[in-house]
């Protein structure tokens, strides 16, 4: 090596990857020519540059075509992250973060989509909101991407939109999303320990006194468990399918879910079958501000099946009392106590 290339006049040289990844860049941009492409084919004789822009092409095909994998729309929102902080600096950071050739490649090609269309037509920045319903109330909501959010009675989440993500973290209750389809943005609802990833799908989530319940309308969904870790242990739903997580973290997946009965909430309907009374009552309590109230835990576990008005305590408790060992005392004007008889 000879003098002048250790002058320090001469500059840092940018690494390849990032090279290759502006080049990507504009290569699908509007203003690339003829010139600009016979510039490139120069740049391509300097066999890092081409391994890398020939990496880059490969990676990002590899992308396309698992476009839905969790992992994937994980690196991605990392990638948009830090394509951030890279349009800021002018591509002359160091690949400090990636762990891998892989990731490194496949963050590049993130990045090098990224840039030139999320950067440039997305505002940055977060649009935080809080939204909640009071007992008996539902409410739809529609995010500034068009996806809709339909929240059931007694139901508070909060909505993060950024340029990276779009996430949805659920306090209580239970929601119906309707997402818009936008892979470059993940779609996360956080219940809990556990993030729900979504495209553009259609699908429920529950929480309530720590358990989970998901069940899917349309599209696929991965359930993962946070913190998400760079190659997380997922549970993947399609159409058709529930997903329920209990308290110590159990998870049990239904093939075929009873839909109906899942968003019988939106037609004021609340839909039983053979479930225990304790969780019936948890599940009716949630519509009315007459509150029932069970006696005993050996009445909890009794059986119930059947379709009720959502907010009809009264309703219930007389048709428990009909059917099961159970007598209903209404002593009280907000609270109706279940006693086994």
């Amino acid at each position: 090596m000879n003098q002048s290339d250790q002058s320090p006049n001469r500059g840092v040289k940018p690494d390849p990857e990032e090279r290759a990844a502006e080049a990507f860049v504009k290569r699908r941009s509007v203003g690339w020519n003829a010139d600009d492409e016979s510039r490139h084919g120069q740049a391509l004789q300097d066999p890092e540059f081409a391994a890398a822009a020939s990496k880059i092409e490969r990676v990002w095909e590899g992308i396309g075509q698992n476009a839905n994998r969790p992992e994937f729309l994980t690196l991605r929102e990392q990638a948009l992250a830090r394509a951030r902080r890279a349009n800021r600096r002018r591509w002359m950071l160091p690949w400090t973060q990636a762990q891998s050739t892989w990731g490194r490649a496949a963050a590049a090609a993130s990045i090098a989509f990224t840039v030139g269309v999320i950067w440039q037509l997305s505002p940055y920045g977060f649009r935080p909101g809080v939204y909640q319903t009071d007992v008996g109330e539902q409410r739809v909501i529609e995010l500034a991407d068009h996806s809709r959010i339909v929240l059931d009675s007694n139901t508070k989440i909060r909505a993060t939109l950024s340029a990276d993500a779009r996430i949805i973290e659920i306090t209580r209750g239970q929601a119906q999303f309707s997402v818009t389809h936008d892979l470059t943005r993940p779609f996360k609802v956080i219940a809990g320990d556990h993030t729900i990833v979504a495209v553009g799908t259609v699908f429920t989530v529950e929480y309530a006194d720590q358990t989970v319940h998901v069940a899917m309308m349309e599209g696929k969904v991965a359930v993962l468990t946070v913190p998400i870790v760079a190659a997380p242990n997922t549970i993947e739903l399609i159409a058709g399918e529930e997903l329920r997580f209990a308290r110590d973290g159990h998870a049990t997946v239904t093939p075929k879910a009873d839909i109906e009965a899942v968003t019988a909430w939106r037609e004021g309907k609340v839909i039983f079958h053979s479930e225990p009374l304790g969780e019936a009552v948890r599940r009716l309590n949630r519509y009315s501000k007459v509150q029932l109230q069970i006696d005993g835990t050996e009445l909890s576990h009794l059986s119930v099946s059947g379709v009720f008005e959502a907010g009809d305590s009264r309703t219930f408790a007389d048709a428990i009392q009909a059917y099961l060992p159970v007598t209903a005392d209404y002593s009280q004007s907000d609270t109706i106590k279940l006693r086994m008889k």
